[in-house]
């Protein structure tokens, strides 16, 4: 821990004192020096002349930026909210995180200030509109505090729109090690999923004045609020960002971007409801969730007696401001020789109105097998870009040893017998069919 400092304050009196055979030394610094050789630092050990413009140079940002785009996931679009129109009045931006730069933890103390803000983003995408921008803080991420509710439920009221931007956040290097509060980070454990301090009620309260409520959550992890992703009328995701997350937000909020993002892991309802992933092994219990309704009536269930083991959000979900089909499965064979991979295609076509990017799924499941297997696996993805109306088709070649299994024998094997294989995120079935592998 502490970055090894601990260690070489003692580690010259360990080696002394018999503790450490220096052996384990030597052999550390020769990996360093092999790697030294093999970039030539000995030749030239600055091989950069002006390292300074190979940072942040206009075409690394450019890169950045479009990671920062397709790392944005749209987890729900009640009566298409989203992307707000250009053409509005005014826009509430509010939260805790709305003005605030979160990077993951061990970023370096001051790094922050080369981030951009969801304020800064908004401010750059909407400087040649009319446009006004309505911030409210609304309350601390770290605390209960209500004070700033009532600025914050005017500028919403004042607004055509509410952008709330809550989650959680994490520290610089510096910070983290100084103690400062964090709810995610090294040695950062938390009990509950949920937001933290007053952001829910502050969320609950813009939802309140009626206006249409977008949720952004800006985070390092799942946020598990049902209540959220039952009332809002959109929300999106952006796992903690680079430097230019503000303006790719900006850009996905407005519709200068359609987000092409899916999450790459499951959101739980609760920790109750942990674990949430979406190859779990096959049951034969049928599944009968209770809840607790919003006006607090209890409806009993068994798995679980007042909750569901469904995720709010399924593995490699993820929405786009325009719609897709799938067509035309194809498998080169419906029996496969042992050893022999699956070749498939399937057509995809973009029957929206605007140009998207998608992100096609192939998941297998072995139909009868000699030991307990997930209901699915995901055994390969293909991300395609299609203008509004057009269609392509996409060819996938899966190895053999993506259905396998480990056996009693502890062997990883592939046995023979029926799989399906089905198109679409894990939780939807775009397109399906079967084949079978020989012995």
């Amino acid at each position: 821990m502490g970055g090894g400092t601990y260690t070489y304050l003692t580690l010259v009196d360990q080696v002394k004192n018999g503790k450490v055979d220096i052996k384990y030394i030597n052999k550390t610094v020769e990996y360093i020096l092999r790697a030294k050789f093999s970039l030539g630092l000995f030749e030239n050990p600055y091989p950069y002349a002006d390292y300074a413009k190979t940072i942040r140079s206009a075409s690394t940002k450019a890169k950045l930026l479009e990671m920062e785009r397709e790392t944005i996931v749209l987890l729900d679009n009640k009566s298409k909210t989203l992307p707000i129109s250009k053409s509005i009045r005014s826009v509430a931006l509010i939260g805790p995180s709305a003005n605030k730069v979160i990077f993951g933890d061990y970023t370096f103390h001051g790094a922050d200030k080369w981030g951009t803000t969801p304020l800064d983003g908004f401010k750059k995408v909407l400087a040649t509109t009319s446009v006004k921008i309505n911030y409210a803080k609304g309350c601390e991420l770290w605390s209960h505090e209500e004070t700033g509710f009532a600025e914050a439920v005017s500028a919403a009221q004042n607004s055509d729109v509410a952008v709330v931007v809550v989650g959680t956040w994490s520290r610089d290097q510096n910070e983290l090690w100084q103690g400062l509060n964090a709810t995610t980070g090294e040695h950062v454990d938390v009990a509950d999923l949920g937001l933290v301090g007053a952001q829910f009620p502050l969320v609950k309260a813009i939802k309140a004045t009626g206006k249409p409520t977008v949720v952004v959550f800006v985070s390092g992890k799942p946020v598990a609020e049902p209540w959220i992703a039952e009332h809002a009328d959109a929300v999106v995701s952006q796992f903690y960002p680079g430097e230019l997350g503000g303006i790719a937000l900006a850009e996905v909020l407005f519709g200068d971007v359609n987000p092409s993002g899916k999450t790459s892991l499951s959101w739980p309802r609760s920790v109750g409801t942990l674990p949430a992933f979406y190859n779990y092994l096959k049951g034969s219990r049928p599944l009968d969730p209770g809840y607790i309704a919003d006006d607090g009536s209890l409806h009993f269930g068994h798995q679980y007696v007042l909750d569901s083991p469904v995720p709010l959000w399924s593995f490699g979900h993820g929405l786009s401001y325009t719609t897709w089909s799938y067509s035309g499965l194809t498998l080169a064979k419906q029996n496969l020789g042992a050893g022999e991979p699956l070749k498939l295609s399937v057509t995809v076509k973009n029957t929206g109105t605007v140009a998207g990017k998608e992100v096609v799924q192939i998941y297998v499941t072995d139909v009868l097998s000699s030991v307990v297997v997930p209901v699915r696996n995901l055994v390969g993805f293909s991300k395609v870009e299609l203008a509004a109306g057009a269609s392509a088709k996409v060819d996938f070649t899966i190895p053999a040893t993506e259905f396998g299994l480990w056996s009693m024998d502890n062997k990883w094997v592939v046995e023979p017998g029926l799989f399906t294989v089905t198109v679409g995120p894990s939780d939807q079935v775009f397109a399906n069919s079967t084949f079978t592998v020989t012995s």
